[in-house]
C-alpha cells in the first residue's frame, strides 16, 4: 500500500491538487471499492495514515429497533437489536458494531477496482478546482490563443488549462480571427455540457467588456479616482460610457 500513497502523491503534484484533496480522493475511492465488492448498501469508513502511510478501511452496522423499515432496505447496515444483543447483551439502540474490512482479501479484483476509483475521484477534484479557479474569474478579461474556428463562426480558444468558445453572437461585427492569433474577451460563464465538458464562455460585446478593458488601461479608473457610471455600445460601431469623480481637481471627461 505504500506504494499506492507515493502514486497518490506523484498524482497530486501532477495534477496540482493538494496533498489533502488526493487523500479524500483516496478514502472516497477506497469506501466505493469496498461497496463494489459487498454491497452498495453497505457502510464504510476509511481512515489513512499518512504518516505511518497506511489505511484502514471499517464497515460499520448501526443497531435499530426490530420493526425498523430500513432493515428490509439496507440489511447490509443496520442490525435488529434481539440479533445484536447476542453478540453483546449490553448493547443499546444506536449503538455501531464496526469490523475491519481487508481489501487484500479480495486480491486482482480489489485492486483493479481501486485504481479505477482512484483515477475517477482524483479526476473529479481536479476538474471542481479548475471550476471553482475559473468561476472566480468570471467578469474578468482572458487573453488567449485561437485554436480554430468552426463553420458557424464559433472561435475556440485556449485559455489556460481550459478551452473557452467565442461564439458568432459574442463576436464584434466583422471580426475575423484565425488559428494562432491572440484574443482578449470578457468571461461570462464557466460552463459544463456533455458535448464540450468543461468550457469557458466569452464575449467580446458587452459593455462589461469595454468597462474591464478601460479599468486596465485608465490609471484613474484602476485606482477608483474615476468611476464608471454606465456603458452602452453597439459593438463595432460606436459606445458611450458615463464617468463620475468626487475629487475636485480630477475631470473625469
Amino acid at each position: 500500500m505504500e506504494k499506492i500513497l507515493d502514486i497518490i502523491e506523484a498524482i497530486a503534484h501532477e495534477k496540482n491538487i493538494s496533498k489533502e484533496n488526493a487523500v479524500e480522493a483516496f478514502k472516497e475511492a477506497l469506501i466505493n471499492t469496498a461497496k463494489k465488492l459487498t454491497t452498495q448498501e453497505s457502510t464504510f469508513e476509511a481512515l489513512i495514515d499518512m504518516d505511518t502511510r497506511d489505511y484502514t478501511i471499517t464497515k460499520v452496522i448501526t443497531v435499530v429497533a426490530d420493526d425498523d423499515e430500513r432493515l428490509e432496505e439496507f440489511a447490509d447496515s443496520f442490525m435488529p437489536i434481539s440479533e445484536a444483543r447476542e453478540y453483546d447483551a449490553e448493547i443499546e439502540l444506536d449503538d455501531e458494531l464496526r469490523s475491519e474490512f481487508v481489501l487484500e482479501d479480495h486480491g486482482r479484483t480489489a485492486a483493479a477496482n481501486l485504481y479505477r476509483e482512484l483515477e475517477y475521484h482524483v479526476q473529479r477534484r481536479v476538474e471542481q478546482d479548475l471550476f471553482e479557479k475559473y468561476k472566480a474569474m468570471v467578469g474578468s478579461i482572458m487573453v488567449g490563443t485561437v485554436n480554430r474556428v468552426d463553420e458557424g463562426g464559433n472561435t475556440y480558444v485556449e485559455i489556460g488549462e481550459l478551452k473557452g468558445i467565442l461564439s458568432q453572437r459574442n463576436r464584434i461585427k466583422g471580426e475575423k480571427f484565425k488559428r494562432g492569433d491572440t484574443i482578449k474577451a470578457l468571461l461570462r460563464f464557466v460552463s459544463v455540457d456533455p458535448q464540450h465538458g468543461m468550457f469557458l464562455e466569452l464575449t467580446r460585446t458587452s459593455p462589461k467588456f469595454l468597462e474591464t478593458l478601460m479599468q486596465r488601461e485608465v490609471p484613474e479608473i484602476d485606482d477608483g479616482a474615476v468611476e464608471i457610471v454606465a456603458a452602452a455600445r453597439i459593438p463595432g460601431e460606436r459606445a458611450k460610457i458615463a464617468l463620475k469623480s468626487d475629487q475636485i481637481n480630477i475631470d473625469p471627461i
